[in-house]
């Protein structure tokens, strides 16, 4: 990945449905050799295209995170179930006091207590979790890029 690509990657969260012929523009390249980047950089796994969706904006009023700790053994088996709830948006393995975080989105808080409570505490393995409720977003962005590699 060069600086290029990085210059790609940068244009395409600030808007992802930038047509070709704007971003060569915006690189200096033509838009033959933009596309060939793109197709190189979705290939090789680095650039995903999605549609984000607000959930709070579908009343969904009560996001948590999750600290999951789990039985010896146990850690696949339900880290792939808890990633099946549809109310599980994020869920990554952790080092430290729980094994398992995961974000979730509930509409209320009668919905949290029932995911947290007779879902994912009666998934086998499952030891204890430990949830905290999202009071205030202050940041929330899915730009990320690379740093330039230093030399």
């Amino acid at each position: 990945m060069d600086e290029l690509d990085r210059r790609l990657l940068q244009l395409l969260q600030e808007d992802g449905r930038a047509p070709f012929t704007q971003l060569a523009k915006k690189v200096g390249l033509s838009e033959t050799a933009v596309r060939a980047r793109y197709k190189n950089l979705v290939e090789q796994g680095v650039v995903r295209t999605v549609s984000i969706v607000d959930p709070y904006a579908l009343d969904f009023q009560a996001p948590a995170l999750i600290h999951i700790a789990v039985e010896a053994g146990q850690l696949e088996n339900v880290a792939r179930q808890v990633a099946d709830l549809p109310e599980t948006a994020y869920l990554v393995g952790t080092l430290g006091p729980s094994d398992l975080l995961a974000e979730v989105y509930c509409r209320n808080l009668k919905h949290l207590s029932e995911l947290v409570t007779q879902r994912i505490q009666a998934i086998p393995g499952v030891r204890s979790t430990a949830t905290s409720m999202v009071a205030q977003v202050y940041k929330l962005s899915y730009r990320w890029s690379p740093s330039p590699e230093e030399g």
